[in-house]
């Protein structure tokens, strides 16, 4: 029993045994991983109705706790494009205004309660919690997100005023503001996402968000566009984030409780399908049990030094992988990009708002995967068809009755795949597995009728 603690308790498990050979490899992932994710950061913060230097803030956090505490060499833990429009629409649902104290302070203890739960989940090894959700509901679900947070940040690309309610309210109000379009602002938006877009077709390891927040920060003093209404960060706090409790209170607890729980739920299922696809693409073993216990402390200390919900990011994660990391001293890297970032905070304080809605929007097209609904559809109609469901569902409901949305499905979903099993005819492909016919690798064997049953086969079906 105390060697199995000792073993559960151990720091920076992935940097034991570590060989002088892997620095090379760990630095390059390290700071790729940090150019690229840390100006995604910033707009993260924006979107959770944060202040921006707040997603530096729990960056360093989720780097640090991950390297010493999980399991996965290449789990890249941040703030997170996915949660953040399910937090900001909880706490608006509270009256919350954002980046007020009240609402500052209500995200801090959110994210401080969604840590608690989920070292609950790690400690008590209930990994398979992580599974609460089915696949098909959950890409339908970010598919809804996606085309949320691009429907909120298309205002900041035009340089119009922010518009309110839910998405289809919003959009009738923005073809109301097409006229008062600030051309400098929608020249500079669009030039950053088209740039953005066209780096990542060329290779997803270059730090395109970096080199256009850059560009468009010269841009801003090169042209003093500042003088053309084009808006920007503003002042930042320098140097490390101080630490401190927040500020608890029964009444806010108690406020903010069902988007804790929520947010939590996501937060579990998006991070137990990244560690486990890491861990196969990459060869390795993982404790997906351990890489909750990094999450959920990960979240409390985030916020103690004034940051929010911190998640397992995929396409982060997809860095670290491509970039050959061998261990989470990539992590502990970037980590120290960011503490110099942070102490010279003053770099980005002319950052355009607008080239921060492109990098939102530029986020979002990725949440929305495109190869994964094409996979559903492949494999299953019956669950392309919750998929749709689920993504128009959170689209006209908003984020917050979405999520109550998605659930339900997921236990409609879950139910009827129990009571009545797909059964998939299969076929063979050239590498000589079985697959269901309808994927065109897949062809029938003569003489022989192969089924698989997709779903649990017990005694009452």
């Amino acid at each position: 029993m105390g060697t199995l603690v000792r073993q559960e308790l151990r720091l920076f498990p992935t940097l034991r045994g570590y060989r002088r050979q892997w620095l090379g490899r760990d630095l390059l992932a390290g700071v790729t991983f940090g150019a690229v994710t840390m100006p995604g950061q910033l707009a993260t913060a924006h979107l959770a109705g944060m202040p921006p230097i707040t997603g530096l803030y729990g960056f360093l956090v989720a780097t640090v706790v991950g390297a010493a505490i999980s399991t996965n060499r290449h789990l890249a833990l941040g703030v997170d494009s996915t949660v953040a429009p399910i937090l900001a629409a909880g706490l608006a649902t509270l009256g919350a205004v954002a980046e007020t104290q009240h609402y500052i302070g209500l995200a801090l203890i959110t994210a401080f309660m969604v840590g608690i739960f989920t070292l609950i989940i790690g400690v008590g090894k209930l990994g398979w919690v992580g599974d609460f959700l089915s696949r098909p509901v959950m890409i339908g679900f970010f598919g809804g997100i996606a085309v949320i947070i691009v429907v909120h940040q298309i205002p900041g690309i035009l340089g119009v005023a922010d518009g309110s309610g839910r998405t289809l309210s919003r959009l009738d109000q923005l073809f109301g503001q097409l006229r008062d379009t600030n051309i400098p602002t929608l020249i500079l938006g669009s030039a950053s996402l088209a740039l953005l877009l066209g780096i990542a077709r060329i290779s997803r390891r270059i730090p395109g968000a970096l080199i256009v927040l850059v560009l468009s920060t010269l841009a801003m003093l090169v042209f003093h566009l500042s003088d053309e209404g084009v808006a920007v960060l503003g002042p930042l706090e320098r140097g490390l984030p101080s630490v401190h409790l927040p500020p608890f209170s029964l009444g806010a607890v108690e406020s903010v409780l069902t988007t804790a729980l929520v947010v939590a739920i996501f937060c579990l299922a998006q991070t137990a399908a990244t560690t486990r696809s890491a861990a196969n693409l990459g060869g390795f073993d993982t404790d997906i049990n351990a890489d909750f216990r990094a999450l959920g402390l990960a979240n409390v200390v985030s916020s103690l030094v004034g940051s929010f919900t911190i998640n397992a990011s995929p396409p982060s994660t997809t860095i670290l992988a491509e970039s050959r990391g061998r261990t989470q001293l990539a992590g502990l890297v970037a980590s120290a990009l960011a503490v110099v970032v942070l102490f010279f905070s003053q770099l980005i304080e002319n950052l355009p708002t607008a080239t921060l809605s492109a990098v939102l929007i530029y986020i979002a097209i990725k949440i929305f995967r495109v190869d994964q609904m094409r996979a559903t559809l492949e494999y299953s109609k019956r669950a392309f068809a919750l998929m749709v469901l689920s993504l128009l569902g959170t689209v006209v409901l908003g984020i917050v009755y979405g999520v109550l949305f998605a659930v339900v499905i997921s236990f409609v979903y879950q139910a009827s795949r129990t009571a009545r099993p797909e059964l998939l005819r299969l076929g063979r492909s050239e590498l000589g597995t079985w697959l269901p016919l309808t994927d065109e690798r897949a062809e029938a064997v003569k003489g022989i009728a192969a089924f698989a049953l997709n779903g649990p086969l017990w005694f009452g079906n």
